[in-house]
C-alpha cells in the first residue's frame, strides 16, 4: 500500500512503456481496421522496443506481453460499457474509443487510459468529454496526504449531482495500483482509509452515455507531501486525442 522509492521507480518505468504502447495504438488507429489488429501491432512493437532497451535482465513477472495497449471492446457505442468485451470490430468515423495501456516491470504495473475520437468530435461528444476531464482534474486536486479516500469520491459525486450527470455514473473514482490490477484502498465513498505519502492510485472517474459512448481517462499518480506526482504523462486534451480520418 505504501511504496518505497525503488517501487515507485518500477512504476515510473511501467508508465514509460505503457505510454509508448498507447502512442502506437493511437498511431495505428484507422477507419476500417479491427481493434484486435491495432492492439496486437501496438503491443508487440512497444514490447520489442522495451525488451531491447531493458536488456536480458528484464523480468515481467506477469503473464502476457511486457507492454500492451488496446480498446477492450470499448469502441463506438459500446464504449458506454465500462467493462466491454473485445470483439475485433472495425473502427469507424465518429467512434468514441476508450483505451487502456500499461507495462509489466518486475511485477509492478501502471494504468493509462484515454478517450479518443475517430474524426472531429460532435457537440455531444465534446460536452461529455469536457465533463469527464473536469471530473478527473477535480479528483486529482482532491488527493492529498491526510484526506480520506471517501472524501475524494464524495467530491466527484458532488460534481455529478451539480451537473445533473448521475445517470451517467457507473463506478468509483479509482483504486490503489502497484502489483495487482486493482488494489485497496479504493477512492470510493465506502472506503474511509486515510491517504498517505507513497500510495499510488489510478484516477478514473467516467461518464457513460448509452447510445453515444463512454468517456474515461485513467492516470496513475503517486501521493506526495503536497498532493500528487503524475506518473503517467500521455496527453489528456481532446485535440491531442482526436484522430484524423
Amino acid at each position: 500500500m505504501i511504496n518505497t522509492e525503488a517501487e515507485l521507480n518500477l512504476i515510473r518505468e511501467s508508465c514509460k512503456w505503457g505510454n509508448l504502447a498507447h502512442q502506437y495504438l493511437q498511431d495505428f488507429s484507422e477507419v476500417g481496421v479491427g481493434e484486435t489488429d491495432i492492439s496486437l501491432r501496438a503491443s508487440l512493437r512497444a514490447s520489442l522496443e522495451m525488451m531491447q532497451e531493458l536488456g536480458s535482465e528484464y523480468r515481467p513477472m506477469t503473464m502476457g506481453l511486457p507492454a500492451s495497449a488496446g480498446f477492450r471492446g470499448q469502441v463506438g457505442k459500446d464504449s458506454a460499457l465500462p467493462h466491454a468485451i473485445s470483439s475485433n470490430v472495425k473502427l469507424q468515423e465518429g467512434d468514441i474509443l476508450v483505451t487502456g495501456a500499461g507495462a509489466a516491470v518486475w511485477g509492478y504495473g501502471s494504468e493509462l487510459e484515454r478517450t479518443m475520437v475517430m474524426g472531429e468530435p460532435n457537440k455531444e461528444q465534446e460536452k461529455y468529454f469536457n465533463h469527464m476531464f473536469a471530473l478527473q482534474t477535480l479528483a486529482m486536486d482532491a488527493i492529498k496526504p491526510g484526506v480520506s479516500c471517501s472524501a475524494v469520491d464524495h467530491e466527484v459525486m458532488r460534481y455529478f449531482r451539480e451537473h445533473d450527470l448521475l445517470d451517467t455514473w457507473r463506478h468509483h473514482t479509482g483504486h490503489a495500483k502497484s502489483q495487482l490490477i486493482h488494489e485497496a484502498p479504493f477512492l470510493d465513498v465506502g472506503d474511509d482509509r486515510i491517504i498517505e505519502i507513497g500510495m499510488v492510485f489510478t484516477v478514473e472517474p467516467g461518464v457513460y452515455v448509452p447510445g453515444l459512448g463512454g468517456f474515461r481517462h485513467s492516470d496513475t499518480v503517486a501521493v506526495t507531501e503536497t498532493g500528487i506526482e503524475m506518473l503517467t504523462f500521455y496527453p489528456r486534451d481532446l485535440e491531442s486525442l482526436t484522430i484524423k480520418v
